[in-house]
């Protein structure tokens, strides 16, 4: 044992004055109460090992002796009351210390209404069952991943990061940077300082492993809109947010980086510096952000919605865990976090239809009477989103029902409307930003064949022909109806959620 480190130290001396203190306490006990000789042995002798232990031989030891002095009482009780005040005061210290420590290794203190962190010691274990796992390379990718992303929000480009982002995250970002464009806004992003980046918690998610991420972190945050200025505003931030990364359990290889890597992580060739909506290398055709090759950035989550402040916990199904247990023998690709990748997706897309007022941005992936919900929405005035953040994408149920799997998602997303009037102004629709809950269904075959394309990423599913932006359903090459539930998941139902 190290005798000078920080957390030895005062545990060794509380313990030392403890047992010193005990013994004095025993003393002062059995000549006030008469507890004799028994009493001091069996309460030092215990006292190294157990508070409880030690506590009744104190009590059985007054007792036992039969004192009927008032002195003799009144001791016994001065020896008990300072004995327990001495071993919470140790409990204390103890844990005051050992938060010290945690503090010392970069573990931080999670606010109030957080969820807490997995046991440090438990979760370093787990971690370090992960092959290729090295925590401080891990932190460098969240670190590295975090900067380049304010860099791409910056510059409304997402080239640089697009190998490491899941397809919602590129589909949340891609939205919002259209929404900015009609508005003509910017939102450069200065002085960007990392304060803290810990692991927190991990889970398994069929064939993927599920890392949540406490980020903390400080940054100046300056909006600019060209067409209404009293919508500017410039802030200096600090914030916590939660970031969720994927990998598959057996991935192919243990130290892959698609981080600083330009290469393709399967084949070695050359990736196109912008890969766009379609994160496919264009030699081999395997999904660089799969989650195959390394982490994958697939949730960003801000603190009031992370866990148990989550507008949608008090909706999902009690049953939840076995429902998806029992659709996984059907359906063994289906992963929690990547259906509701796919959800958020879909939603994102969804409101671009909505702000741009036309429903075939979606038509491949909804069925006829989705589409028409769809239509339904759309709004007659050109009425866009100064603000639009998917706060979060939860699964709620699922079930099988006849001869198809049925998925329920809901979403919630803060939001701001804008009226865009044909003389290149722009009104407020929505004085202040709103939270507005969505419910969405998926439905696929229980038979469903694994897609080959990707049909959210305007691909077909059953040929990998590239699909466009149409109102005709059917795909351009095979002929196929790209919103076949045999397929992919589709879209079947949409609604707010109140």
């Amino acid at each position: 044992m190290n005798w000078k480190s920080p957390r030895s130290h005062p545990v060794v001396w509380l313990v030392t004055s403890f047992w010193f203190l005990a013994g004095i306490l025993t003393q002062v006990a059995a000549r006030a109460g008469g507890a004799g000789g028994h009493g001091s042995h069996s309460s030092s002798h215990s006292s190294s090992h157990s508070s409880s232990h030690s506590s009744g031989h104190y009590s059985g030891g007054g007792m036992s002796h039969g004192s009927s002095t008032s002195g003799g009482a009144g001791g016994l009780m001065a020896g008990l009351f300072c004995f327990l005040f001495v071993f919470a005061l140790i409990v204390i210290v103890i844990a005051l210390s050992r938060r010290a420590q945690k503090a010392k290794a970069g573990v931080v203190a999670y606010p109030p209404g957080s969820i807490p962190n997995e046991d440090s010691d438990t979760l370093a274990a787990r971690l370090a069952a992960i092959p290729g796992f090295q925590p401080e390379a891990f932190r460098q990718k969240v670190a590295d991943a975090f900067l380049k992303i304010q860099t791409a929000w910056s510059t409304q480009n997402l080239a640089d990061v697009r190998p490491f982002i899941s397809d919602g995250i590129y589909q949340r970002f891609s939205t919002q940077f259209r929404m900015m464009t009609l508005l003509k806004q910017s939102n450069p992003l200065s002085n960007i300082r990392i304060i803290a980046i810990d692991p927190v918690a991990l889970a398994s998610d069929g064939d993927y492993d599920v890392l949540q991420v406490y980020v903390s972190a400080s940054m100046n945050d300056s909006f600019v809109c060209e067409l209404d200025h009293s919508l500017d505003s410039e802030d200096d931030l600090s914030f916590v947010e939660y970031w969720s990364f994927i990998r598959k359990r057996q991935c192919a290889a243990a130290d892959g980086d698609i981080y600083q890597n330009q290469s393709c992580p399967s084949c070695g060739a050359q990736l196109p510096p912008d890969m766009g909506e379609l994160c496919r290398c264009p030699y081999c055709q395997v999904l660089v952000n799969s989650g195959e090759f390394d982490w994958v950035l697939a949730e960003i989550t801000q603190q009031d919605d992370f866990g148990r402040d989550s507008d949608m916990a008090a909706r999902v199904a009690p049953q939840l865990s076995q429902a998806v247990a029992d659709l996984t023998p059907d359906a063994p690709d289906l992963v929690v976090q990547l259906i509701e990748d796919k959800a958020s997706n879909a939603f994102m897309q969804i409101m671009t239809a909505l702000a741009t007022r036309n429903p075939a941005i979606v038509r491949r992936f909804l069925s006829d009477d989705a589409l028409e919900a769809i239509i339904a929405m759309v709004p007659e005035d050109n009425i866009v989103f100064n603000h639009l953040y998917l706060n979060e994408a939860v699964l709620l149920d699922a079930a099988r029902v006849n001869d198809r799997h049925v998925l329920q998602i809901g979403l919630t997303a803060t939001l701001q409307r804008v009226r865009l009037d044909t003389a290149g102004g722009l009104s407020l629709v929505d004085p202040d930003e709103i939270r507005a809950g969505h419910v969405m269904t998926l439905e696929r075959d229980a038979a469903a064949v694994p897609d080959k394309g990707a049909l959210y990423q305007h691909q077909c599913p059953n040929c990998s022909g590239a699909v466009g932006d149409s109102l005709d359903i059917n795909c351009q090459y095979c002929g196929v109806p790209l919103n076949s539930l045999r397929n992919e998941w589709i879209v079947t139902h949409f609604q707010r959620a109140d």
